[in-house]
């Protein structure tokens, strides 16, 4: 896999940009272009509290849920095996978007460690911070590159496994990331995402975004002194599809074996989809 320089940041200051994010407005939220550049700046931003912030949002669960998703990819991978839909002879790969500092990417190291895991990422603040990660844990089997979800930088079939830990919802265009999950996946190979979720119900629906956006302000004042920072959750979760939605997308683009597992009462769901066989 090729990257460029430009690509591959240096050592990158703890502090956080001092330029104060606005509110992102619908407009851009549905724009691609304006969308990757906002979260291109979020991102930065957020970088240096990033675990942190994970785990105050999910009140402690962030790391169990980010394992609970990889031990999910280890079971259907076991199956897959099993069943002998795995190519013969091929190195287990795995993909992991918007990987931030890289959580689920070292998990997938460390349960595939005859394996390769790539972890992929818009921002080189989240980047540095995940190689250092792995440098420290003598994580040797996994690397990370600078890319969009949307255009992956990986031929046809070349992964086993593609996962993302509330990587979807920050996607430019949710339906060609999609599609771009499918083209990398080998036949029978899985994907795994861990992310916010919304009922069906428009009342059930307001009502849980008004709530996150409560709960993303105020660790929004507490660690940046800005609300809208994590405040963003709930704006860009209004853009998402809604569950019943979101499975009929997957449905729609190809894939099959749809699983889903609730957690904290639903405002979170890992969800899991398999590439057809031939």
């Amino acid at each position: 896999m090729k990257v460029s320089p430009a690509h591959l940041p240096g050592k990158q200051s703890s502090a956080a940009p001092a330029r104060r994010l606005p509110r992102i407005a619908g407009a851009e939220l549905r724009s691609p272009e304006r969308k990757r550049r906002y979260n291109a700046a979020l991102f930065a931003q957020v970088a240096p509290r990033y675990q942190l912030v994970t785990r105050c949002l999910s009140f402690g669960r962030d790391r169990s849920w980010k394992r609970l998703l990889v031990r999910d990819v280890l079971a259907a991978q076991r199956r897959r095996t099993a069943t002998r839909a795995a190519r013969p002879g091929a190195r287990f790969a795995a993909f992991d978007l918007a990987c931030g500092t890289g959580d689920i990417t070292m998990e997938l190291a460390h349960a595939f460690p005859a394996g390769s895991v790539v972890g992929v990422d818009l921002s080189p603040e989240m980047l540095w911070r995940a190689r250092r990660r792995a440098r420290r844990g003598a994580i040797a089997n996994a690397t990370f590159v600078c890319g969009d979800m949307s255009e992956l930088p990986a031929a046809d079939e070349s992964a086993d496994v593609v996962t993302g830990g509330y990587a979807l919802r920050n996607a430019p265009d949710l339906e060609s990331t999609l599609r771009e999950v499918l083209r990398l996946l080998r036949p029978g190979g899985t994907a795994g995402f861990l992310e916010f979720s919304l009922p069906a119900s428009p009342l059930r629906r307001a009502l849980e975004l008004r709530l996150l956006r409560f709960w993303g302000q105020v660790w929004g004042l507490a660690l940046h002194g800005n609300p809208e920072v994590y405040a963003y959750i709930a704006r860009s979760l209004a853009h998402f599809p809604d569950r019943k939605s979101f499975e009929r997308m997957l449905r729609r683009i190809g894939f099959v074996r749809h699983r889903a597992r609730d957690l904290l009462g639903g405002f979170v769901r890992i969800t899991m989809v398999s590439k057809p066989t031939r």
